[in-house]
């Protein structure tokens, strides 16, 4: 498969994935149409726009390509016509819910540090702690981001191993593509492991350490 298609096709399945995170978020803090919007596509495309800043890219692909905000918005769009037809929360504490939610997350989180790396590289970038610091920025941004706007701690300081997925994951594609081009091998793998990562911490309830103060 030809490099460009295959990163292209990371970027939407990253793209949808966060944008259905954070319309749900929105919708569960009953946030109004426009709300599910801004924040779904914050979601998706916020990432993006801080690698793209960090590494000094004239244009932000976001603005230079828009088509990934308006799949951002389509997808925010369908989700808010699903949850106002169903019109019941309760759906939102089930444990399918919750599986479902953590595993599209995790697509989202592993298919952006992918194309984090990837971008990075290819716009002359060999330092490689910028190109694994930016991808990270890539794939934990937009989460930021949704979790600043619906009044949350973000959750890549809280739970469930998310930003440690991030690191590793982008650790491991970099190390893989070091010395040749297998990305698509090296994008699947990254992908699963990831995935694999999140689903582990989530479904064990595994956390990095915290201090616990008494009440």
């Amino acid at each position: 498969m030809d490099i460009d298609l295959f990163l292209m096709i990371l970027e939407y399945v990253g793209t949808i994935a966060f944008a259905i995170s954070g319309a749900l978020i929105a919708i569960e803090n009953k946030m109004d149409i426009l709300g599910v919007i801004i924040l779904g596509c914050t979601t998706a495309v916020g990432g993006g726009l801080f690698r793209d800043i960090i590494i000094g890219r004239p244009m932000p692909l976001l603005f230079e390509n828009p088509t990934y905000v308006i799949v951002a918005c389509i997808t925010t769009i369908v989700v808010f016509v699903i949850m106002y037809i169903l019109h019941d929360l309760k759906l939102v504490k089930s444990k399918a819910y919750k599986i479902s939610y953590n595993i599209i997350d995790s697509l989202g989180l592993g298919a952006f540090v992918v194309v984090g790396v990837k971008l990075t590289k290819d716009f002359g970038i060999d330092n490689p702690f910028l190109i694994i610091f930016s991808s990270v920025l890539t794939a934990v941004g937009g989460g930021m981001l949704r979790d600043i706007m619906s009044a949350h701690i973000p959750a890549i300081f809280r739970k469930h191993i998310y930003c440690i997925a991030a690191i590793l994951g982008a650790l491991l594609f970099y190390l893989i593509t070091y010395h040749g081009n297998m990305y698509p091998l090296a994008a699947g793998v990254t992908l699963i492991f990831v995935v694999g990562i999140r689903y582990i911490a989530f479904h064990f309830e595994l956390n990095l350490p915290k201090v616990k103060i008494k009440d």
